[in-house]
C-alpha cells in the first residue's frame, strides 16, 4: 500500500463505483492525526450527522463537500468542539476528544475558522491574535506574544492593519484574521469552514497560496468548502456528505470527476444528464415551483403598504460619502431606485458594498450626503424608523436569532399584524420555502446555512416590505440552493417588488437586475442597464481584474 494519498491504490477500487464503495476505502499507512468514528447529531427528530466516520493521515488536506443541509457544518462543529455528538468516538493525537469542549480542544491544538467571520470587531487586528494567543500562553511576556503575533500577521498578509480595529477590514482580510487567528494558537490541526466563500477569483487565488503554505506548518488540514477551486488545488482527498451520511471518499480528481457526486453536489445542474424521463419531472416540478412562487410574490406585494403616491424614487442617495473612524468607505455614491426595479451592486470585497447597505438600513450614519425615501430626507434615522418606511433588510451573515425557533424568527417582522394576518404570511413563506415549515419549531441557527437564508429571506418578507436590501444571500452557498432563492427573487421581481441586490455572484445577479452598479473604491466605477454592463469589457477588469 502506498502513503500517496492521490493514488489509485490509496483509497481502493469498487465495481459499484464511487458512491458505493467508502466501506471498502483503504487507510494510509501514516499515523492518524484524526479519526472520528460512527459520529451522531441529532437536533429533536433531525439526524443531521448519521454514522460519519472519517480519518486525517498526518501531512494530509482533507476536503469536505457536499450540498447545502448534508451536515458538513455541524460534522465541522463535531470535530472542533462546538458540537457535541450524541454518539460516535473522536480521537485526536491518540487521545480520545470527543467529550472534551472546544476551549479544550483548542488548547490541545486544533485551530478553526468559522464560515461567517467572527473576530473581536472592537478590538484591533493585533488585540484579537493576543487573545487566543494568551489564552494558550496566559504568563507570557507581552513582548514575546505581541512578536508572535506580529509574525503570524506578517505570514498571513496583515501586518499592515495590525493597529485598525477588525471592523474595518473587508471580508478577505477578515477570512486572512479568522485564519490568523487559529494559528495564533500554534495548532497542528486546522478546520478551515468554507473560507473561500463570498471571494472573487483574484482572491481565492491568494487564499489558495495561503493554504498550501500553511502544509508545512501543521500536521493536517480539514477543508468545508463550496469553492470547488479551492477544494481541487488544495485538498489531498474529499469526503462527500450528503443527508448526514458519508456519501464518497477518494482521492480529489477522482472524487470530483465522478458523476454521482456531481449529482449530489449540483443537484438539478446536471438533470439534464440523467435521461428525458427525468428532465421531464425536473421541469415539471420547477414549473410548479415557479407557479406557486408567482402566486406567493404577488399576494406579498399587494399586500405592502405604500404611504402615498410620489414621482420621486422609492429610494435616493446624494453624494453619500460614509466610514467607519479613520477609514473613509463611501466616496460621494448617488443611487436612485425606481418603484418595481431590481437594482444590483457589484464589486470586489472592500469596494464599500455592505457598507452601502448599512447606509440604507440605518444602521451607519453617513459622514456626508443625503438618504430619502419617497422623496422624504431620513438621513441618520434610526432603523427601526426606516424599516416602518417599507424597508427590509437581509443583510450579510443572515442574522437569525439562535435562542428562537424557525418561526420565531419569523413571527417577529409581522408583531404588529392582527392574528389571521400573520397566519396568512407565515402560510405564504412556508409555501414559498417548504423546508422552513418541516423545520418550524427547530431552532433558527441549527439549520444549514441554505435554510438560515431561506428564513432571512423569509423574515424580511414577514415585514410585507416595499424594498428589500439582499445582500450577499448566495454567500458560501451551493449551486442548487442558489438557484432556489434566485428563483424566489425572480418570481417577486415579476410581481413588481423593489429590491437593491448586494451580490459577489455576478452572472446570478445581471440576470435578474434591471440596472446594475459596479463599485470600486468607494465609488460607482460603472452603471447602467444589466445588458450593457455585462457587454463592457470594463467588468472584468473591475470585478475579476486579471484572473483566468
Amino acid at each position: 500500500m502506498t502513503d500517496d494519498p492521490s493514488s489509485d491504490e490509496y483509497v481502493g477500487r469498487s465495481p459499484e463505483g464511487i458512491a458505493g464503495r467508502l466501506g471498502a476505502a483503504r487507510r494510509s499507512t501514516r499515523t492518524a492525526l484524526l479519526e472520528a468514528e460512527g459520529l451522531v447529531k441529532r437536533y429533536g427528530g433531525v439526524v443531521a450527522t448519521d454514522q460519519v466516520s472519517l480519518t486525517l493521515a498526518r501531512g494530509e488536506v482533507l476536503g469536505i463537500i457536499g450540498p447545502n443541509g448534508a451536515g458538513k457544518s455541524t460534522l465541522v462543529g463535531l470535530l472542533g468542539g462546538a458540537v457535541m455528538p450524541d454518539d460516535g468516538t473522536i480521537r485526536y493525537d491518540g487521545a480520545d476528544i470527543g467529550r472534551l469542549p472546544a476551549p479544550e480542544r483548542a488548547r490541545r491544538g486544533i485551530g478553526r475558522t468559522w464560515q461567517i467571520p467572527r473576530p473581536f470587531l472592537d478590538m484591533t487586528v493585533r488585540d484579537n491574535l493576543l487573545a487566543a494567543r494568551y489564552s494558550l500562553h496566559p504568563l507570557a511576556r507581552r513582548a514575546d506574544a505581541e512578536a508572535a503575533c506580529a509574525r503570524i500577521l506578517e505570514r498571513c498578509g496583515l501586518v499592515d492593519a495590525i493597529d485598525l480595529p477588525a471592523r474595518a477590514l473587508p471580508l478577505l482580510r477578515r477570512k486572512r484574521l479568522e485564519v490568523a487567528r487559529a494559528l495564533a494558537l500554534d495548532p497542528k490541526l486546522l478546520l478551515l469552514d468554507e473560507v473561500g466563500a463570498g471571494l472573487v477569483d483574484a482572491e481565492v487565488s491568494e487564499l489558495i497560496a495561503l493554504i498550501r503554505s500553511l502544509r508545512s506548518e501543521v500536521q493536517g488540514i480539514v477543508i468545508v468548502e463550496h469553492v470547488l477551486r479551492i477544494v481541487r488545488e488544495c485538498c489531498d482527498r474529499l469526503v462527500v456528505v450528503n443527508f448526514g451520511r458519508a456519501f464518497a471518499e477518494g482521492p480529489t480528481a477522482e472524487v470530483l470527476a465522478s458523476d454521482d457526486v456531481a449529482a449530489v453536489y449540483l443537484g438539478t445542474a446536471h438533470a439534464a444528464a440523467k435521461g428525458e424521463g427525468d428532465s421531464a419531472a425536473v421541469t415539471a416540478a420547477a414549473e410548479a415551483a415557479a407557479v406557486s412562487a408567482q402566486k406567493l410574490a404577488a399576494a406579498l406585494v399587494a399586500r405592502a403598504a405604500v404611504p402615498y403616491e410620489a414621482k420621486a424614487p422609492l429610494l435616493e442617495l446624494r453624494s453619500v460619502h460614509a466610514g467607519y473612524g479613520q477609514a473613509r468607505v463611501l466616496e460621494g455614491i448617488d443611487l436612485k431606485v425606481e418603484r418595481g426595479r431590481a437594482v444590483a451592486i457589484l464589486g470586489t470585497n472592500g469596494a464599500g458594498k455592505t457598507t452601502l447597505a448599512n447606509v440604507i438600513a440605518g444602521t451607519l450614519r453617513p459622514t456626508a450626503g443625503e438618504v430619502l425615501v419617497d422623496g422624504r430626507v431620513v438621513t441618520g434615522s434610526a432603523p427601526h424608523v426606516v424599516a416602518g418606511l417599507g424597508l427590509a433588510q437581509c443583510m450579510e451573515g443572515r442574522r437569525i436569532f439562535a435562542p428562537l425557533s424557525v418561526e420565531e424568527n419569523l413571527l417577529l417582522a409581522a408583531r404588529r399584524a392582527g392574528a389571521a394576518e400573520r397566519a396568512a404570511r407565515l402560510a405564504e413563506v412556508y409555501e414559498l420555502f417548504p423546508d422552513l415549515k418541516a423545520r418550524r419549531a427547530s431552532a433558527g441557527t441549527s439549520m444549514s446555512g441554505g435554510q438560515q437564508q431561506m428564513l432571512a429571506i423569509g423574515r424580511a418578507l414577514m415585514g410585507r416590505p416595499r424594498l428589500v436590501v439582499f445582500d450577499e444571500i448566495s454567500l458560501g452557498l451551493a449551486p442548487v440552493v442558489m438557484d432556489r432563492l434566485y428563483d424566489a427573487l425572480a418570481a417577486l421581481k415579476r410581481a413588481g417588488l423593489t429590491m437593491l441586490i448586494v451580490e459577489q455572484d455576478v452572472e446570478r445577479a445581471l440576470a435578474l437586475a434591471d440596472e446594475v452598479h459596479v463599485m470600486e473604491h468607494g465609488r460607482f466605477a460603472l452603471s447602467g442597464p444589466a445588458r450593457a454592463v455585462r457587454d463592457d469589457p470594463r467588468l472584468r477588469h473591475l470585478y475579476i481584474g486579471t484572473a483566468d
